[in-house]
């Protein structure tokens, strides 16, 4: 851990002895060096306008920018970036009318005012939260929320408010924002005459999950009078971004079914003119959602009947707040004001908080940030400065001011507390630099660069970053990389919603990593077969941006899935006999002053003869101090369990998620068709909701693209497109594909549209479906591949001699240096027989029709390659490729039908989830066994200490309770029983055991 404070007056305001108090910070969450912040800082040239401090060194070196209106100061600001756009936005009080102002600039570092997109009377501490939406709905908006006390609501008394805009990049003022949501249902506190009415607690404060869940915590106030208020603690919730009916209702109290859980009722809070100190306290909260979890959120508040007694308390719901969720007190601090909280991409949870102790009789502050991955059970606590409570020049309370800021940023914790500036070393245990001019020798601060000239001792704001690691010691692997001079920089979460089409994660059929145009690594789908056919080699590329003061090594672990969403990893340790991994993970070394991009050495990985090869390849890289965020994702997918956003939130991970057909370039009438699979990997029924994106730019150029749902009705594509897929059982497969009719363009060129799996209203996962543009001769040899590769699976898994005549027969053709046009229509005329023998077998053994439309398919090849003329075969093409691809996946739809043994970690935690949710299964006497035994394998797993392999022991050591289950069920037509005999009758084979367990906890769940 590496903790820097600076003091952030720059050099030029050296003689300045005001009172820059009530600090906060915005950090560039795409760029973390282009840092923010705001307090009470008035503008020295008296423009009439106040300022800001901007950083563009992360938070090193300071200077002033005069943006803000209203006055050469503000009252209440703050300041927020949102995770991608790089606009900052700010909600302030005016310093000439009071009026709030809710503003926005592009580009903070230039000269010129913020534009004003909210102008308002009467409203009381702004406090401002932005986010980008990644993926889904409204995908590259920027959504902005500024809670406050909206006193203009005095006459009904909810005042607790939210200001929001869903869409306010761009758009003139007022930019999408409207008549705010007004939180409090209930009564609130009566106010004497004048001003009467009645209201909340001046403070309110937001915190926003990437899933478009938004929480907020206000004050709701009950009773005013002095010398204390009370109040209760109120947490609200929004699912949906806040863009409902009924906004901020998702949780209410059962003691009066008003939207808003109850915290804290009763609570005393003292009246708003007492002082801790010399430090005005009465409205001090704060809240925060966990980045990898949204049902995890934190409150703090401070409450107490003295000043003495003013105590930060912090509290925690697992259950988004729900009612009955919350945690007694974890943490409380005593006497303490000002609590912040931030939680990492780690879950790692901050507390940032200013204590008033009195050694020795003196009052002096102390600045504290604490973070726990145990709720508190254990901590780190920084001391980040121990001041006196002495205010200088400064002879008036409120010095420090009503809040300090906390923000997480990736794995680390950043911000900013105002503390007198007397500059002592001793007052600053973990070190702190000044830019305005000082001696540490003296104590002493000085207007000028000679010290000559000495100035008061006054309040500052101090800018601070706990970094998690050492310089140096964060690797990344990009999950994007757009050119040779834009690309993923390994920030957290990553700012791109494709992050699974241009990652540096890929895979090549021979031992060398490829070329990089475009500075994009060429990925090539994987070849299946026996021996060398099925030979495959995966490659990562890492980075680092600091270097460091050793060598380090650092451990890539590769992994892969099918095609599409939901889909479960494999790993070496997974024991699928379809994949094998027979090397050791590939380690990179990197120097002391290396700072990459470092290629893997590469990962030999073998496909068997009757997998598909269209895949998902995903890596993990591991450092010596730099781990990956837990869970891996071997046995699962990105999103789930926890919905959480695992690839974009840790850059120790990448994926490659994009399925391509090799299309001619020069353009064709015909259209083909390519499919993926999506998988519910969520333990329980649901709906899934896939969006489909296709650029505009792209869209203008295709004829008519459609949307296949098999099994359903096709829908036609617009730019942005959805669909819901009903009722999808845990594990269930089901398959949605991209129909187009290639366009003409430049060979190399790739169209086609990005796919998202929507979880209340975000991205948790997608993959890419398209067309690769390409000479026709190379359109020829990858179709010709293509061919093989089916037909290998098909005489593989079905012991088909017609099938391995075929293959024998194309992959002599392929050896061939250059393969014409007139050969490739020789070869498929003759072909054709073989291949109706082949495909009509197919269609025997099972029962599950053509879903994939398999013999329309064959038809119009037939029928085009019997009028096929030598010369011209790029319609002949797109036929051959349309009826590979709907081979393709009919092959994988059969060949998951017997189990899938990626899918055991699902039914592992599936059956936890039932045995410890369905009262009838968790009243049953051996219930405790199956949590214990499933809570084991799926920790192992996390760990990689279980694998696969390790299920048919868990299996048998549940067998007893299946066989209890059953009969305590009591439902004969369920035949639970016939399901525990296929369990025992499967054995340790995998895919036949995960087929029978996971048929008995469909069963199973019926009785829900």
């Amino acid at each position: 851990m590496v903790v820097t404070v600076v003091n952030v007056i720059p050099a030029t305001l050296s003689n300045e002895i005001q009172r820059d108090s009530e600090p906060n910070l915005a950090v560039n969450p795409a760029d973390p060096t282009r840092i923010a912040a705001s307090a009470f800082t008035p503008d020295p040239a008296a423009s009439g306008n106040g300022p800001i401090f901007v950083s563009t060194d992360g938070g090193n070196t300071w200077a002033l920018n005069v943006v803000l209106p209203g006055g050469n100061r503000t009252g209440d600001v703050t300041i927020r970036f949102p995770n991608a756009s790089g606009i900052l936005y700010s909600g302030i009080l005016r310093f000439d009318n009071g009026d709030l102002n809710i503003l926005r600039k592009a580009n903070f570092t230039a000269a010129g005012l913020m534009t004003v997109l909210v102008d308002r009377a009467n409203d009381d501490q702004p406090y401002v939260e932005a986010a980008t939406v990644l993926g889904g709905a409204g995908s590259g908006s920027d959504r902005v929320y500024v809670p406050s006390n909206d006193t203009s609501q005095r006459p009904t008394g909810n005042t607790a408010s939210i200001d929001q805009s869903f869409n306010a990049a761009s758009a003139g003022p007022p930019a999408g924002f409207g008549t705010p949501p007004r939180l409090d249902p209930r009564a609130t506190a009566a106010l004497p005459s004048p001003p009467g009415g009645s209201q909340d607690g001046p403070s309110v404060r937001v915190a926003i999950h990437p899933q478009g869940r938004i929480y907020a915590v206000y004050f709701g106030w009950r009773t005013f009078a002095s010398p204390t208020n009370t109040t209760d603690v109120v947490v609200v919730r929004d699912d949906n971004w806040g863009m409902g009916v009924t906004p901020y209702s998702a949780i209410t109290d059962p003691s009066d079914t008003n939207a808003g859980v109850l915290v804290a009722t009763g609570r005393s809070v003292p009246a708003l003119s007492t002082l801790l100190g010399t430090q005005r306290i009465g409205s001090q909260i704060a809240i925060a959602v966990d980045p990898t979890n949204a049902n995890i959120v934190y409150v703090a508040w401070a409450d107490g009947t003295t000043a003495a007694g003013y105590t930060v308390r912090v509290r925690r719901s697992l259950m988004g707040g729900a009612s009955g969720s919350w945690s007694g007190d974890l943490r409380t601090v005593s006497p303490a004001t000002n609590p912040a909280l931030a939680i990492n991409s780690r879950g790692r949870v901050g507390l940032l908080y200013q204590k008033l102790v009195s050694p020795g009789g003196v009052n002096q502050w102390e600045t504290h940030l604490e973070t726990t991955d145990n709720a508190f059970t254990s901590k780190i606590d920084t001391i980040l400065a121990r001041v006196p409570d002495a205010n200088g020049t400064y002879g008036g309370t409120n010095p420090i001011g009503d809040y300090a800021s906390l923000l997480a940023v990736g794995k680390d914790f950043y911000g900013i507390f105002s503390a007198n500036n007397t500059p002592n070393n001793a007052n600053f245990p973990n070190g702190v630099s000044y830019q305005r001019f000082a001696n540490f020798g003296t104590n002493q601060l000085f207007a000028d660069a000679a010290l000559t000239v000495p100035v008061g001792v006054s309040i500052d704001p101090f800018f601070f970053h706990v970094s998690a690691l050492g310089p140096g010691d964060d690797f990344y692997v990009r999950d994007w990389t757009d050119s040779p001079t834009s690309g993923d920089t390994g920030v957290e979460p990553s700012t791109h919603p494709v992050f699974y089409a241009t990652s540096d994660v890929w895979n090549r059929r021979g031992t060398l990593p490829g070329s990089f145009p475009n500075d994009q690594p060429e990925n090539e789908d994987a070849g299946n077969g026996l021996l060398d056919v099925g030979d495959n080699w995966a490659f990562a590329r890492i980075r680092r941006n600091q270097t460091a003061a050793a060598s380090q090594t650092v451990t890539a672990h590769f992994l892969v899935s099918k095609l599409g969403t939901g889909s479960n990893y494999v790993d070496a340790g997974s024991a699928d006999p379809d994949v094998t991994f027979p090397d050791p993970d590939p380690t990179v070394t990197f120097n002391a002053a290396d700072l990459g991009p470092f290629v893997t050495t590469p990962y030999h990985w073998h496909l068997a003869p009757v997998s598909s090869t269209h895949l998902c390849l995903a890596v993990e890289i591991t450092g010596p101090n730099d781990p990956i965020v837990p869970p891996s994702l071997v046995g699962r997918a990105p999103g789930w369990p926890t919905t959480d956003l695992a690839v974009i939130n840790d850059n120790n991970k990448a994926q490659r998620n994009m399925g391509l057909s090799t299309t001619p370039a020069r353009g064709v009438g015909l259209s083909e068709t390519f499919y993926a699979i999506v998988h519910n990997a969520a333990t329980f029924r649901r709906d899934m909701e896939i969006g489909v994106r296709i650029p505009p730019e792209i869209l203008r150029r295709l004829k008519k693209p459609r949307l296949e749902i098999v099994g359903g009705r096709a829908k036609p594509l617009g730019p942005e497109t959805s669909i819901v897929l009903s009722n999808m059982e845990p594990g269930e497969n089901r398959w949605v594909g991209l129909t187009l009719v290639p366009p003409r363009g430049r060979p190399g060129e790739i169209v086609g549209a990005d796919f998202v799996e929507i979880v209340d209203g975000t991205a948790i996962n997608g993959f890419g479906i398209g067309a690769r543009l390409a000479p026709t001769a190379e359109v020829i040899r990858s179709t010709l591949e293509l061919h093989r590769s089916l037909f290998t699976r098909i005489a593989a898994g079905r012991k088909d001699d017609v099938a391995e005549e075929e293959v024998f027969h194309v992959s002599r053709l392929l050896k061939e240096r250059r393969i014409t046009p007139r050969s490739y229509v020789e070869y498929l005329q003759d072909s054709l027989p073989g291949t109706r023998l082949v495909l009509a077998a197919l269609r025997k053994g099972h029962d599950l029709g053509d879903p994939f439309a398999i013999a329309r398919a064959r038809a119009e090849l037939a029928r085009r390659a019997e009028r096929a003329q030598a010369r011209v075969v790029d319609n002949l093409l797109v036929a051959h490729i349309d009826l590979l691809n709907r081979l393709d996946s009919f092959l994988t739809m059969l060949e998951l039908e017997p189990g899938d043994p990626a899918d055991i970690l699902q039914n592992v935690r599936w059956q936890r989830d039932l045995y410890a949710d369905m009262p009838f299964l968790r009243e049953l006497g051996c219930s405790r066994e199956v949590l214990k035994y499933s809570d084991d394998f799926i920790r192992g797993f996390e760990r990689r200490a279980s694998t696969n392999a390790d299920f048919p022991d868990l299996i048998r050591r549940l067998l007893r309770c299946f066989e209890e289950t059953a009969r305590a069920a009591g439902r004969p037509r369920l035949r639970l029983s016939d399901e525990v005999r296929a369990i025992e009758d499967a054995g340790d084979e995998l895919a036949g055991l995960q087929r029978a367990h996971r048929g008995f906890l469909l069963k199973l769940s019926t009785l829900a």
